[in-house]
């Protein structure tokens, strides 16, 4: 999990950061450090140019920090590997798991296809003899549908609202032939 460390003493000229904590920082948990006083990335994992090296939780940069400040603030990114995430976080994820689950399965095609693989889309308001004109991409241009019901298939009651909001807004375009 990113945390952003904040306790620890910058020596401009010698090119080091200590990191003020008991336990170990590695340099595989380091991911992001920015001098936010003058707005310099003087670290970055994926930049060698922009690396260092660490020992004793000193690390010794690349970067060129003779100029700076040893009182420039630091805003140091890493990766804590032994703070679980909070419940909060998890029951985050596992809403948005749900949902992309729910938006995957809206995706899928229903069995109503036509000779084409085009979808056929019940709109549900009756049947109707005469066909109308319309096309869901575009709803000026042309395409026939005849086939009209009033089923709403299991599960899928959370659209009949906006599918309705969706055809009284479609309702004064139909053309019939």
């Amino acid at each position: 999990m990113k945390i952003l460390f904040e306790d620890y003493t910058f020596n401009a000229a010698t090119k080091q950061i200590t990191f003020n904590t008991p336990s170990s920082v590695s340099l595989e948990q380091l991911l992001l450090i920015t001098n936010v006083t003058d707005n310099v990335i003087i670290y970055n994992f994926a930049d060698p140019l922009f690396g260092g090296t660490i020992s004793n939780n000193v690390l010794t940069l690349t970067y060129n920090t003779v100029s700076m400040s040893n009182s420039d603030g630091l805003q140091i990114f890493l990766d804590n590997l032994a703070t679980p995430s909070s419940q909060e976080t998890l029951q985050y994820l596992s809403d948005q798991t749900a949902l992309l689950g729910r938006v995957v399965k809206l995706l899928e095609p229903s069995s109503a296809q036509n000779t084409t693989g085009r979808q056929i889309v019940d709109i549900g308001i009756g049947t109707s003899s005469s066909p109308i004109t319309i096309n869901p991409l575009n709803p000026t241009m042309g395409g026939t549908y005849t086939n009209f019901s009033t089923r709403i298939p299991e599960g899928e009651w959370q659209l009949v609202l906006p599918s309705k909001i969706a055809y009284a807004t479609l309702r004064n375009q139909l053309q019939f032939n």
